[in-house]
C-alpha cells in the first residue's frame, strides 16, 4: 500500500498543516477536528499530535493577533480548551484499529467513526467552558452545522490524501517497469 509511504515522506504532513493554517483565512473557526481526525488516520501517532497541534496554534495566533480575539481569561480557556480537544481528537484517531489497515473502505469507515468520536469528545470541551462561563448560543442546531462542516471537510482531506496514495502508487508502478 502506499499510506506509510505518503505518511514517512513528510510531504502529506506539510500538506495538511499548509490547508490547516490556511483555514484560518477561510473561517474564524479552522476545522481543528476533521484535521485532527484526519493527520490521526493517515500520520504516525506523533505526527498527528504535532501536526494538530501546530494548526490549532496557528489558529490562535491569527485569531488573537489578526482577528483581535480579546486577551483575557475566557478568551484563553477557550484556546486551551480547544487546544486539548484537537490532541484528544489526534490521539483518537491515532488508535487504528486493525480493519481500518486492511482496505479503503476500512479506513473510510474508520475516518467516520472517528470524526464522530472525536467530534464528540471536543464538543463535550465546547459545552463544559460554555457552561462554566455561562455564555450562551450553543443550540443543537449550532452543533449540527458546525458538524456538517466537520465532515465536509474531512471528506475533502481524505479524498486530498487518496490522491497522494495514489500519486504515490502510480510513480511505484512507474519506477518498477
Amino acid at each position: 500500500m502506499g499510506c506509510q509511504a505518503v505518511a514517512a515522506s513528510k510531504q502529506w504532513q506539510y500538506c495538511l498543516l499548509a490547508i490547516g493554517s490556511a483555514s484560518c483565512l477561510i473561517s474564524p473557526h479552522a476545522p481543528l477536528v476533521s484535521l485532527a481526525t484526519v493527520a490521526g488516520i493517515t500520520l504516525s501517532r506523533r505526527q498527528a499530535v504535532v501536526s494538530a497541534l501546530l494548526i490549532w496554534w496557528v489558529n490562535q495566533f491569527y485569531g488573537f493577533t489578526i482577528r483581535n480575539y480579546p486577551l483575557n481569561a475566557i478568551a484563553l480557556l477557550w484556546g486551551v480548551s480547544m487546544g486539548m480537544g484537537t490532541i484528544a481528537v489526534a490521539l483518537i484517531a491515532s488508535i487504528q484499529p486493525k480493519f481500518s489497515h486492511r482496505s479503503w473502505l476500512g479506513q473510510s469507515l474508520w475516518l467516520g467513526m472517528a470524526l464522530l468520536l472525536g467530534f464528540t469528545v471536543y464538543q463535550s470541551g465546547t459545552l463544559l467552558v460554555n457552561q462554566w462561563v455561562e455564555m450562551h448560543g450553543l443550540t443543537a442546531e449550532v452543533f449540527l452545522r458546525i458538524f456538517g462542516r466537520e465532515v465536509v471537510w474531512a471528506i475533502a482531506l481524505f479524498a486530498l490524501y487518496t490522491v497522494f496514495v495514489l500519486n504515490h502508487q502510480r510513480h511505484q508502478r512507474r519506477t518498477l517497469r
